[in-house]
């Protein structure tokens, strides 16, 4: 994913048994038509969790049997073109006719949601299914697409599909207990899957603010509101898809406060999910003077962070530098290189500190040629207005307490903590 994330789950509702998924399309048909009459999401959506591991349901799919008949003969409409949809899906995906499959999933959606406005929020459950198979087939439609020199369209056009699913959540106006609102946010998180995968994320902000405004459910700090509660899982993705957004907005603080909500939550056995969510919450500690333990970064093989900390908190330019350049092209993939490299300033902040403690008695009046001299000392040779512009910008973003006296070379500074603790600046613009 350009924005990969956490693995979602199902959407949260009223308790209910969830068997497995059916090795078979009678099994499918004969599940969701039980799942139809009893009113039960979790039967439907395990019946509608179809996937390319169930080799027994594609087996018998390769065999060619009368699915038009099963489907049928066992549900009404538009059950039964939702689960024939599906099937062929299946089928299509598992052959690898990769455009074909996401044609069939897309009529799949459009008949559940042909029913999902018409029943109440008992289906909610599947709506996990049927986004999370959308976009996955998008992206392989996609794919096909531009390895035949086409573009790529089909991701744009499953977000539309979602967009209609994300109405009928967030207008239902039945009571909180038994609204569709609850299903909101896992169709929010599956919408900015697409929206990172094809860099279109002003769009996110359509869906931050409905999940801020006033009919919302106020469940996103794991509350339960008059009986229900949002998934966990749904939640930490929720978190870590804003949390990165604020990291664009250069709102380093809410960043933050959004990602360590994330990895604080997420479970600790998904390591996988852990880690993404730590690319971004590392560099952005960075930013407002917090260094992740070497401990932890080796835990969940982030070890490329590692001498990268290290050169921020010594302010060693030169190993910074070194270590930028080195992962240039993982930050770039990951979408975090500028927000990384922003980190210099702090280098800067550290290794200015470090000279001024040289000074003798602890003097307000530092000598701007001896940052210079011992810029120069670690080979980084630099002329004295660039030094005082980049001083100009430590006092401007807080780093430093003072000004420049440019008639007499020097940089003077407040008697009482000349260089405040970043933690303590409470960033929330450009480092």
């Amino acid at each position: 994913l350009a924005g990969s994330a956490p693995s979602a789950s199902v959407c949260p509702t009223r308790p209910m048994s969830a068997p497995g998924a059916p090795s078979t399309a009678q099994q499918a048909a004969q599940t969701i038509s039980q799942a139809v009459s009893r009113q039960d999401g979790a039967g439907l959506a395990a019946a509608l969790r179809l996937d390319l591991g169930n080799t027994a349901l594609i087996a018998q799919l390769n065999s060619s049997p009368p699915l038009e008949q099963i489907c049928g003969r066992a549900l009404v409409e538009p059950w039964d073109e939702l689960l024939l949809e599906q099937l062929h899906y299946i089928k299509a995906a598992a052959a690898g006719e990769h455009e074909a499959a996401y044609s069939h999933c897309e009529r799949a959606a459009a008949c559940f949601q042909a029913a999902f406005e018409k029943e109440s929020d008992w289906p909610v459950p599947a709506l996990h299914s049927l986004c999370l198979n959308l976009r996955r087939a998008a992206a392989a439609a996609d794919a096909a697409l531009v390895a035949k020199g086409e573009r790529a369209v089909r991701q744009q056009e499953a977000a539309r599909t979602m967009q209609k699913f994300f109405q009928v959540c967030v207008t239902d106006r039945a009571p909180l207990p038994v609204s569709k609102k609850w299903g909101a946010l896992v169709v929010i998180n599956a919408l900015f899957h697409v929206y990172f995968a094809i860099n279109n994320l002003r769009l996110c902000q359509n869906l931050i603010r409905a999940v801020e405004g006033p009919a919302f459910p106020k469940a996103l700090d794991g509350q339960t509101v008059e009986g229900r509660h949002f998934a966990k899982a749904e939640v930490v993705t929720y978190k870590y898809f804003t949390g990165r957004l604020a990291l664009l907005n250069s709102d380093f603080g809410a960043a933050e406060r959004q990602l360590s909500w994330a990895f604080e939550r997420c479970p600790r056995a998904a390591t996988g999910n852990k880690r993404l969510v730590l690319r971004y919450l590392v560099p952005v500690r960075l930013a407002l003077g917090v260094f992740a333990s070497e401990a932890l970064l080796r835990k969940y093989g982030l070890d490329y962070f590692v001498p990268l900390c290290r050169a921020v908190h010594r302010g060693d330019l030169n190993a910074f530098e070194e270590q930028l350049a080195t992962h240039q092209q993982r930050f770039i993939r990951h979408g975090s290189y500028l927000l990384v490299e922003r980190s210099k300033l702090i280098v800067y902040r550290n290794f200015f500190r470090r000279v001024a403690l040289l000074h003798p008695d602890k003097s307000t009046k530092l000598d701007i040629k001896r940052f210079q001299a011992c810029l120069k000392a670690t080979n980084t040779e630099m002329e004295v207005d660039e030094i005082e512009c980049i001083l100009a910008n430590l006092i401007y973003c807080g780093y430093i307490k003072g000004y420049i006296s440019h008639a007499h070379g020097k940089l003077v500074v407040s008697k009482g903590a000349p260089f405040p603790p970043l933690r303590e600046l409470g960033l929330t613009s450009a480092v």
